[in-house]
Formats: structure tokens, C-alpha cells, sequence
């Protein structure tokens, strides 16, 4: 369910100014926007047209321009969203928590900069952070909104990743009684249950998700969460036919192509799962998770050095205590020791891998066990 967080980063704030409360209608708070320095909202403007026009310069573009607006107003707070945007995007996600912050303490509660931050707070590994800005986006919408549900979908796979499912089902329990059933939810609901092996349940909910779904646009997520079910009760083909159909209605839809590519992977198909992967690599290029993969399929194609570079790329470029990371650590290691003969290269690897792989990374043990074999 990445694609709520890229509908959520991907979003240009719209020039408006910094912000002043009054009360409206009814009494309720509402926001009065101050008016914004022209210098200020023509470099803002600048900014959005390139982003608009696109092209390889644009982020850089764009992000000198909103400097520039910032540096003449610094209570523009689209400009310092947008630069949270370009930072996310670029897989800068220090930078992107720090400019979506800045955002929040001029326009409060704004709910899809908190979702920005609270994905880039999770994509850094911070999941009090992330959880924290999931709540407070909860508490700022309305209980009817579509966009709660969401935000909730949102929270729950938070949990679900960090194995906190009863708090995980709670969340979504909740937000059916305020905000009713959604084919989100049901999906959701079913990717918790197949991740406690309640397949029967998953089977149900997922079920429910796809007669929820809208029959003219149908949504991926569901798909690839029938796919994943599948794959669990041992049906690989059919697995792979829900992972090709849902990458089929969304090309942008990353999760399922990334599946599609793992079952490729352990077919040994790896000339189809390195066409699927080096897509996702050109349209996310922060996803180290697919670099990591699409260096085991140039590996299972014997061609090693493109295989190392991209490990290499992952080690230099990927948080230091990250999965991907560590994972490219034992990968480099094994290639040398497995496939190149560099035995010397791969023992100084292994032993990288042991200093700075996390404790409980799936590696460890193979790792351990293979430098013990190797000796001094």
C-alpha cells in the first residue's frame, strides 16, 4: 500500500501565505492566510511551473526557487512542504521530517503534510514518530472523510510491519465504527490476518474488499493482497497471475511488480525479473529493497560486476542500520566467496556485514556460519 504515500508526498501545496486563525461559520476554527510577498510568490510560483514542466533539472529548479521564496518569506509554509516533497522524493528523508516540520509549526494539523512526514519518519525506521503523526492526522479530519480511512489503512500497515497486529486491528475496528467499510480497509484487514496465518479470514475480508472495489478503476492493492494470500497457501501460479494483473492496472503500482519480480526470482527467471525490477528502479530510485533484488537477478545472469555495483550503490546510498543495506553487505560477501573466488574480499565483507547488519537482521546466522567455515 505504498501508493497512498506517493499520492501524499507527490502533492504541490498551492501558494497561499502564512497563516492566521479566526472563527467562522458556526463558531469553528478556521484558517485566514496572510498575504504572501509578491517576491515571495513569484519565486514560489517559479518552483511550481518547473516542477509542472518537469524534466532533469526540475527538483533542483524547483528547490533553489523555494529557497529563494523562504529566504524572503519564511512563513510560506507550501515552500517548505514542497521542499519536504523534493527531499522524500529524493530519499533524503532527514531533510524531509525537517522541512515538513517547519511546515507544521506554521499551518498546524495540516493533514497531508503530517502524512508526508509521518512516511518519511517510517521509511527512516522511526515508528513512534510515524505512528504519532498517523494519530494526530486521525484526529484532525473529520470522521466522515474519506481520507481518515486512508490515514488509518495507513497506521494499521505501520503496526502490521512492526507486528503489533492487535493494536493494528484496533485501529481498523475503530475506524469502521466512525467512518464506515471501504475496500482500503477490508484490504488492510486482510494483510494483517494473512501475516498471522488466518488465511480463512483473509480469504473473507479480501473478498469483501474486492465487492467494495470500484468495478471502473479497480484497485491494485487488492489485487496483489489476493496474490500475497495465494502465495501463502502455496499457489504460486496464481500468485503470479494477481501480481502480473494487478501491476496491470496501475503501472506506477510498485508493490505488486516488486512480488511479481520475487516469484520471477525464485523460478529463475531472472531475465523477466530483472526487466521488472530496473522498472522500479527507474521510477523509484530511493527503493533499495529492488536494487538489492535487481543485483541478485544481474547475478543470476552471470554478470557479477553489475551485480556488485549495485550493491555497492545500496551500501553507500541506504540508511546505515536499514534492511536493504544489510542486506547488499551479505549479497557483496557471498558473490565474492560463492561466484568470484575473491575469498580474502569476501571475508573482509562478511565481516563488515557482521559489525554493522542489525542484531536481528535474517542474514545473520547464514553470515556468521559462512565466515566461521571461511577461518582467519
Amino acid at each position: 500500500m505504498k501508493k497512498l504515500a506517493l499520492l501524499v508526498v507527490m502533492a504541490i501545496a498551492a501558494c497561499g501565505g502564512s497563516s492566521a486563525r479566526r472563527i467562522g461559520p458556526g463558531g469553528k476554527t478556521t484558517v485566514k492566510l496572510d498575504p504572501v510577498n509578491p517576491k515571495a510568490a513569484r519565486e514560489f510560483e517559479a518552483a511550481m511551473r518547473a516542477m509542472r514542466l518537469g524534466g532533469p533539472e526540475a527538483n533542483e529548479t524547483a528547490k533553489a526557487r523555494l529557497k529563494s521564496a523562504l529566504e524572503i518569506d519564511s512563513k510560506l509554509w507550501e515552500a517548505w512542504h514542497d521542499l519536504g516533497v523534493i527531499a522524500w522524493r529524493d530519499g533524503e528523508d532527514e531533510a524531509a521530517v525537517e522541512h515538513f516540520t517547519k511546515a507544521l509549526a506554521i499551518k498546524k494539523e495540516h493533514m497531508p503534510t503530517l502524512l508526508a512526514r509521518a512516511e518519511a519518519n517510517r521509511r527512516a525506521g522511526r515508528k513512534k514518530e510515524a505512528r504519532s503523526d498517523y494519530e494526530a492526522a486521525l484526529r484532525a479530519t473529520e470522521e466522515d472523510d474519506p481520507n481518515r480511512r486512508d490515514a488509518a489503512a495507513r497506521l494499521a500497515s505501520l503496526l502490521r510491519d512492526f507486528g503489533d497486529f492487535d493494536d493494528a486491528v484496533n485501529v481498523l475496528r475503530d475506524t469502521v465504527r466512525l467512518s464506515g467499510i471501504n475496500a482500503r480497509i477490508y484490504t488492510e484487514l486482510g494483510l494483517i490476518y494473512i501475516q498471522q496465518k488466518k488465511l480463512d479470514l483473509a480469504q473473507l475480508v479480501l473478498a469483501k474488499a474486492v465487492e467494495l472495489d470500484d468495478k471502473d478503476k479497480k484497485d491494485p492493492a487488492i489485487y496483489n493482497a489476493l496474490a500475497l494470500l495465494a502465495q501463502r497457501q502455496g499457489k504460486a501460479q496464481e500468485a503470479f497471475e494477481r501480481f502480473d494483473y494487478a501491476a496491470s492496472l496501475d503501472a506506477n503500482y510498485i508493490d505488486a511488480r516488486f512480488n511479481k519480480a520475487a516469484v520471477l526470482l525464485d523460478a529463475g527467471d531472472y531475465a523477466r525479473a530483472k526487466a521488472e525490477l530496473t522498472v522500479i528502479v527507474e521510477k523509484r530510485p530511493d527503493d533499495y529493497a529492488a536494487q538489492v533484488s535487481l543485483g541478485v537477478a544481474h547475478r543470476g545472469l552471470k554478470d557479477f560486476d553489475a551485480a556488485r555495483k549495485t550493491w555497492d550503490k545500496v551500501i553507500k546510498e541506504a540508511p546505515r542500520r536499514s534492511t536493504s543495506r544489510a542486506d547488499a553487505l551479505f549479497d557483496k560477501a557471498i558473490l565474492k566467496v560463492d561466484f568470484t573466488n575473491d575469498i580474502p574480499g569476501g571475508k573482509a565483507d562478511l565481516d563488515l556485514y557482521l559489525q554493522e547488519a542489525p542484531s536481528g537482521h535474517a542474514k545473520r546466522q547464514a553470515a556468521e556460519e559462512k565466515r566461521k567455515e571461511l577461518g582467519k
